[in-house]
């Protein structure tokens, strides 16, 4: 499997993802205020507005982009769905919060995983809403060699968000450690299921299945 710590670089989009943005929805023209002359006809009066098209929620936005990624034609589209994924899934984070996350990644850059988790476990306790934070921690898990702890973290975020590949793939990490074959397998193909222009995905699914195979009878 690729090195833990890839995970870790997985969580800098809450740090540094720019912010989405949005077009303006048009005002609509000014009504003309003028009386109309004595020779105005139903004609000149301007055409009824169209209606406008629902407003999408996050939520809405989220899937949109999940059912692109798994659409996508290359890695380098699929990347750029993956990013505007992961700027959706973290836009909820407060100030505080978002401190705390890059506490968390200065305590990494010291190797020091212990003082990293707590920032994490404290930024959850602010937003315990906050799927994102607990994939995060995962992370921080996983590279410490608590597979167990990560996987717990993970059951977490893919209860509430199903569709992150991110976590798919780490609770594949994490079963593979554990020994696990066909549960990593299970975790992988979910993966690909939602993203399938994974880097580096055969390489990946070959060390999975030559676990699995070396462990069959």
């Amino acid at each position: 499997m690729t090195d833990k710590r890839r995970w870790l670089m997985a969580g800098a989009v809450l740090l540094c993802s720019p912010a989405l943005t949005f077009l303006p929805v048009q005002a609509a023209p000014a009504a003309n205020l003028a009386a109309p002359g004595p020779a105005a006809s139903p004609a000149a009066q301007p055409p009824a507005s169209s209606p406008r098209p629902p407003h999408k929620t996050l939520h809405d936005r989220l899937m949109d982009a999940e059912k692109a990624l798994a659409m996508a034609g290359n890695e380098k589209q699929a990347g750029e769905i993956s990013e505007r994924a992961e700027g959706l899934r973290s836009r909820g984070l407060t100030g505080s919060v978002q401190m705390l996350i890059t506490d968390s990644h200065d305590a990494l850059e010291k190797h020091d995983f212990q003082q990293a988790q707590d920032d994490l476990t404290a930024a959850i306790t602010i937003q315990p809403d906050q799927p994102i934070l607990y994939r995060q921690r995962a992370a921080i898990r996983l590279a410490a060699g608590d597979n167990n702890g990560a996987i717990t973290d993970l059951g977490v975020v893919l209860q509430a968000d199903p569709g992150d590949p991110t976590a798919w793939g780490m609770l594949a990490e994490a079963e593979h450690d554990r020994h696990e074959p066909e549960a990593a397998l299970r975790a992988f193909h979910q993966m690909l299921l939602l993203n399938p222009k994974t880097p580096d995905s055969d390489t990946q699914l070959k060390t999975l299945e030559k676990a699995r195979d070396g462990q069959q009878d």
